[in-house]
């Protein structure tokens, strides 16, 4: 076992989104909508827009610091 010595990643993502469902965003569900539901669906719509900005604009709404972070320490085996 080994000792790995790595930085915390602070990512901020500069983008505000208002997601709202409407009838047809539930269309094709099988079951009938919660607010919890709608939850998880507007963190799936922002994921996959998070995502898609990536691979169309790359890093350009993001920052990413690892500056004056502290260095974690995890433990690492190859055994399998």
């Amino acid at each position: 076992m080994k000792k790995l010595q790595f930085t915390p990643v602070t990512i901020t993502y500069v983008r505000t989104m208002i997601l709202t469902p409407t009838s047809e965003t539930f269309a094709d569900w099988d079951v009938e909508p919660t607010q919890e539901s709608v939850h998880e669906w507007a963190v799936e719509e922002f994921l996959d827009t998070v995502e898609g900005e990536l691979h169309d604009k790359g890093w350009r709404n993001f920052s990413i610091i690892t500056e004056d972070q502290p260095p974690v320490e995890i433990e690492w085996s190859d055994d399998e």
